[in-house]
């Protein structure tokens, strides 16, 4: 199987060649054209379940994007040079899921649902972060969940039966590469506030993922709503009812995720001593396997849109 090898830079992307990432993180330049086969309710022919997917979809390129400016502006400023090549792999596997993203919510555009209002709070949220330490600390907090969310989907791949397996494939392989590369941003966070007291290091570490778990749920919720009122459906009592048992008792994206989101709050969380590496090689294989046919042929990478 066939790799990328562009690294992504701040405002463009494939100008240059990757050169030296990291071993364990490997970009996949895969095409899955969800916007040239949309498909309405692709989640076992439900649209709650289908919901809860497509609208996480809904914040992914926007808040990708907030993660390669936040994680590339201490790029040539840490003490630890490792972290370079961890940087370059890191932001050419998010370049990659922005561009997958992007095309996804073509794909809801086209199906009717209005997604430009619902990225509108996002990008206006993300756009009142000005300090690059803090915006450092929202990137490390929203990586922590997305790796908690990865976890629950390779660890309990049961959580996606029903679902159609082109979105099946992508979302397998975007939480492969979350997995690849959850211990980065935390380890740029880390070296980044070396000279900070540890004590205001967790404050603002901790401080950030709960400013972060009340905006997204907010969003999110909302978010839910607008998507279900574009099919047709009443957003009472019975809905909301439904869609949290789905979240929280069956499928469970929820339940397998709430101990592991909660590690975060402990004093010192390494996301490196989480990793699985027999999880992690297990679902190498899958994604290879499965995605043969779909590996990109250009020599180029995506480019992202300018930084704000």
């Amino acid at each position: 199987m066939s790799y990328s090898s562009n690294v992504p830079r701040e405002r463009n992307i494939g100008s240059e060649f990757m050169g030296d990432v990291h071993k364990d993180i490997i970009p996949r330049d895969i095409h899955f054209g969800i916007s040239k086969a949309a498909q309405r309710h692709w989640f076992d022919n439900d649209l709650q379940k289908t919901a809860i997917i497509d609208c996480f979809s809904v914040a992914l390129p926007e808040g990708e994007r907030f993660f390669i400016r936040s994680l590339t502006h201490y790029a040539n400023k840490l003490s630890d040079k490792e972290l370079t090549a961890e940087i370059k792999g890191y932001s050419v596997q998010e370049a990659f899921h922005t561009r997958e993203h992007l095309d996804y919510n073509n794909s809801l555009k086209a199906l009717g649902y209005d997604v430009d209002k619902m990225e509108a709070n996002l990008c206006a949220t993300l756009k009142t972060i000005k300090s690059p330490m803090i915006r450092l600390a929202v990137t490390c907090a929203i990586e922590h969940f997305t790796a908690v969310f990865s976890f629950a989907v390779l660890r309990h791949p049961e959580v996606f039966e029903g679902a159609d397996i082109r979105y099946r494939r992508l979302w397998t392989w975007h939480a492969l590469e979350e997995l690849e590369h959850m211990a980065v941003a935390i380890d740029v966070f880390k070296d980044a506030s070396r000279d900070m007291p540890a004590w205001k290091r967790y404050f603002l570490r901790t401080g950030a993922i709960n400013g972060v778990a009340v905006t997204f749920l907010i969003n999110y919720l909302r978010n839910v709503g607008l998507y279900a009122r574009a099919d047709g459906e009443k957003t009472g009592i019975r809905f909301w009812a439904r869609f949290w048992w789905l979240l929280i008792v069956k499928p469970g994206f929820a339940r397998f995720s709430l101990l592991a989101f909660l590690k975060y709050y402990l004093p010192g969380y390494d996301p490196a001593k989480e990793r699985d590496e027999k999880l992690i090689d297990t679902w190498r294989e899958w994604v290879d396997r499965e995605t043969s046919e779909l590996i990109a042929k250009p020599k180029t990478a995506p480019a992202l849109a300018p930084a704000n």
